[in-house]
């Protein structure tokens, strides 16, 4: 407590919040600067994580007792570290002095090579408030060169303890003029063609052109905006009284008005346009329930802030490949609960269902708001509606965990509403659709059987077996 006490600055980073600073990162053999080492806390992290080499600043010398032996430290004082010192390094990763942090961000940004991602934390209070030119700065760096993220209190249970809310900024340093597109294609251009030529999420000629059509873009912006100011330069007559000219060369917006856009601007805006094509041919949506699909947007707008270089493709659609086995887990846990949470009579357990380790989804079960009775609509076209807004969205994440557990392509099958609107229910009769026997009533409900026995008894078991349940052999109702 001793140094606490002399050291106002010292706050210790917890693991779990370096876990989250470092989450998706390709940070293995890389070289990695510690701009605020402390203690060695995030040192030591990264060496035991397969960081290759770490090395350090950290002006106290009680600290720099602890850091012997655990990396390499350059100065004492972060803000006097040159870019040179610091000309190989892959990462910059750091919890700052909170009194300082927008000065050592900044200084991390301004000294960074060309290539290098910066991972800090900071006092949230920097980026909701800018008083300060500084803190309008830091805004500014954040909003045209990565994202930020809301954490919490996160040091209200750590080694010392505040209750100051912090946010996690992620940086990513771009070349300049020639160099800036370095790194954007494999150095083993041809090897990679050759392994990658072959059926899979994204194909790699299709990433390959999307990165082409991003830097040759951004290059010819370069050479219009050029252009341009050279035409609206000639144009205007040397003359303080004419200095407005009528008419001049700028970029426009959807509305048709001129706007003035910067370089990076640019850049960014074309980034979030290729990263949701990548997104979208991911097909993420299929595999996201509703209660899903707001932690995907929230990773779409966190990944559209990285470089769009072939090495980050590739590593977010590895991170989304790796993931989906887990997603769809959840997804089927939810589509379990959710069936059991319209009606007693959908599980085997009844009311007490909740406290019955031996319970099933029947194989027939009820929806409410499914059926939008309007007896006009009824008696002019003669058939049922979807009821617009209600449960029929939730049954569509049904259908989707099911296509995962039984390998069934989804876009196979048609949406309910296309379904219905295309084969013109009538009230009271079975329609077979995806997994299902269904049929719609004026009250509003609409009944679902499984079709087959055996993806019934799969759905079941994969839920059992995620929570550790034992279902019974038969199940009494059906």
């Amino acid at each position: 407590m001793d140094l606490f006490t002399k050291n106002t600055d010292f706050y210790p980073t917890p693991i779990e919040v370096i876990n989250t600073m470092m989450l998706g990162e390709d940070f293995i053999g890389k070289t990695i600067l510690e701009p605020s080492a402390g203690s060695g806390n995030i040192v030591k992290w990264l060496k035991e994580n397969g960081v290759g080499e770490v090395i350090a600043c950290e002006n106290d010398p009680t600290l720099c007792k602890l850091l012997q032996g655990e990396c390499e430290l350059i100065a004492e004082d972060f803000l006097s570290v040159k870019a040179e010192d610091i000309s190989h390094v892959d990462f910059i990763v750091m919890n700052p002095p909170f009194s300082d942090g927008v000065k050592h961000i900044k200084h991390a940004f301004e000294i960074a090579p060309a290539g290098c991602t910066i991972i800090s934390l900071c006092n949230s209070s920097n980026l909701e408030h800018r008083y300060t030119g500084a803190m309008k700065e830091l805004y500014e760096l954040v909003e045209l060169y990565g994202c930020s993220e809301y954490l919490g209190t996160v040091f209200d249970t750590a080694e010392r303890k505040t209750n100051v809310g912090v946010s996690l900024i992620k940086l990513y340093k771009e070349g300049e003029n020639e160099d800036e597109f370095d790194g954007y294609m494999f150095s083993d251009e041809e090897d990679s063609l050759d392994r990658n030529e072959t059926e899979g999420i994204v194909q790699y000629n299709v990433v390959r052109d999307m990165v082409n059509r991003y830097t040759a873009a951004v290059k010819l912006f370069d050479e219009t905006m050029e252009a341009a100011n050279k035409i609206n330069e000639v144009a205007k007559f040397s003359d303080e009284r004419f200095d407005y000219i009528p008419i001049r060369f700028a970029t426009v917006d959807t509305k048709g008005s001129a706007v003035n856009i910067t370089r990076q601007q640019y850049k960014k805006q074309l980034q979030k346009y290729y990263w949701r094509i990548i997104f979208s041919k991911l097909n993420m949506e299929k595999y996201a329930t509703n209660s899903l699909r707001e932690q995907i947007n929230k990773f779409i707008e966190k990944q559209v802030n990285v470089p769009f270089t072939m090495h980050n493709i590739y590593q977010v659609v590895s991170m989304v490949v790796q993931t989906t086995g887990q997603r769809m887990d959840k997804a089927l846990l939810e589509a379990f609960d959710l069936i059991c949470s319209f009606s007693a009579e959908n599980s085997t357990a009844g009311e007490k269902w909740k406290t019955n380790a031996n319970y099933m989804v029947n194989r027939k079960f009820i929806v409410p708001y499914v059926v939008d009775y309007d007896s006009r609509y009824s008696s002019l076209y003669g058939h049922l509606r979807l009821h617009y807004g209600g449960n029929e969205y939730k049954i569509e994440d049904v259908v989707k965990a099911l296509c995962y557990i039984t390998g069934t392509n989804y876009d196979s099958i048609q949406n309910l509403h296309r379904f219905v609107d295309n084969n013109k229910m009538s009230y009271g009769t079975w329609y077979e659709w995806a997994f299902f026997r269904i049929k719609g009533f004026k009250k509003g409900t609409m009944h679902f059987e499984f079709l087959d026995e055996d993806v019934w008894m799969k759905f079941n078991q994969a839920v059992a077996k995620q929570r550790g349940w034992v279902l019974p052999k038969k199940s009494k109702k059906k």
